[in-house]
């Protein structure tokens, strides 16, 4: 059995070592999937899409889209400041989601598997 002392050697040299992962996607493609979500959120037409659609559309997972409404509904303040910055645009998102391919391919982003 190892004595306490090398353990908690161990373990400090693990937590020096210990970086946080890198993001999925940048912070501008997040933000814009934000928006699309409470955009689809706070759709009051009888032809809304569904939940799963909406991710699909989105290319995100309906989990991480209700994921965001729970945060909207606990949180109104972020949905109000996410409705000032207006309607979302898919070019928008295009223009995000080209930037993230950029800095995936200039390695700050984690590839996808």
């Amino acid at each position: 059995m190892p004595s306490y002392d090398a353990s908690m050697r161990n373990l400090a040299r693990a937590r020096a070592r210990w970086r946080p992962p890198r993001l999925w996607r940048s912070s501008e493609e997040s933000q814009m999937i934000r928006r699309f979500a409470l955009q689809w959120f706070s759709c009051v037409d009888r032809n809304k899409p569904s939940g799963r659609a909406w991710a699909r559309a989105l290319g995100i997972s309906h989990v991480w889209l209700l994921k965001l409404v729970r945060r909207f509904a606990a949180d109104p303040g972020e949905a109000r400041r996410l409705q000032c910055e207006g309607d979302p645009k898919f070019a928008d998102l295009d223009h995000a989601r080209s930037y993230t391919r950029e800095l995936r391919r200039r390695g700050e982003l984690r590839l996808f598997r």
